[in-house]
């Protein structure tokens, strides 16, 4: 016999049906509580009855269906979702069913690729073919007993599948990466001379003795009253002996926009 797997301390469910032979199904129960051990469980249950049951979700390590020796059990989709409801994340399934290996219309015997279909609908991964094999004689007339069904092409085939290693509908919080705020940018300290000094008030711009000039610079040099268009008019300041710049402002290149200064002083001071 195939220990499938089971090893001390684990939970292990048998599933049967009336194909089952009594005393396979009883010689294989005692070999599993010998692999499981006094800290370990094997459970007992009727495939008819295994929607009924009241075993909760996650309650086996190790779930065998059908493997009894001259079983022919049928799994149905619903048999098997449940199977895979009290299954542990990470647990196993190992069950054995006859196969159709020919094309077989409305035939209530699977072909392997839709068993195989079948496993993963339910909710296990890994799902993988183990052993296929002709039927014994037993296992012939056990079909034709307890199925009705009658072919040729028949062949017993012991498949696995496993439960992922987290529930269906389970969640977890995610850790994000999320970038904090930037905080707004400081505006750097401005020296209160500096600010006085170039600070126009109401004052200041009624002022006679501010005026605006055209300005353009050509090089490194500086034309004035040449006529042409300015890039800049610069906004400056009589005082006594000098002429102070306030500030460069830059105009428009339509030249029916711009407007010349006149009276522009015949020197000025470099900036």
């Amino acid at each position: 016999m195939a220990d499938y797997g089971v090893s001390a301390g684990q939970f292990v469910a048998v599933i049967w049906d009336k194909s089952s032979p009594a005393e396979a199904l009883k010689d294989l129960v005692e070999k599993l509580r010998t692999l499981t051990g006094g800290e370990g469980q094997v459970s007992v249950e009727n495939i008819s009855q295994l929607l009924q049951s009241a075993h909760k979700e996650s309650s086996f390590d190790v779930i065998l269906s059908g493997v009894i020796p001259g079983s022919t059990t049928l799994h149905s989709a619903e048999i098997l979702a449940e199977m895979a409801r009290i299954l542990r994340p990470g647990g196993c399934l190992f069950l054995k069913e006859p196969v159709e290996t020919a094309v077989v219309n409305n035939s209530k015997v699977r072909t392997t690729s839709k068993l195989c279909s079948a496993l993963t609908l339910s909710g296990l991964v890994e799902v993988k073919e183990l052993l296929r094999e002709p039927l014994s004689p037993e296992e012939v007339q056990s079909v034709q007993e307890h199925l009705g069904y009658q072919s040729d092409s028949l062949l017993s085939l012991c498949i696995t599948g496993k439960k992922p290693n987290f529930e269906v509908g389970s969640s977890s919080q995610l850790k994000l990466s999320i970038a904090k705020k930037s905080s707004p940018p400081v505006k750097p300290a401005v020296d209160p001379a500096a600010a006085k000094l170039w600070t126009l008030s109401a004052n200041d711009m009624e002022d006679e003795s501010v005026h605006l000039w055209p300005r353009r610079r050509t090089g490194k040099r500086e034309v004035k009253g040449t006529g042409e268009l300015p890039a800049q008019v610069g906004l400056w300041k009589l005082l006594p002996g000098r002429c102070l710049p306030l500030c460069q402002l830059p105009l428009p290149r339509d030249a029916g926009l711009q407007t010349w200064g006149a009276g522009a002083p015949e020197r000025q001071q470099s900036q």
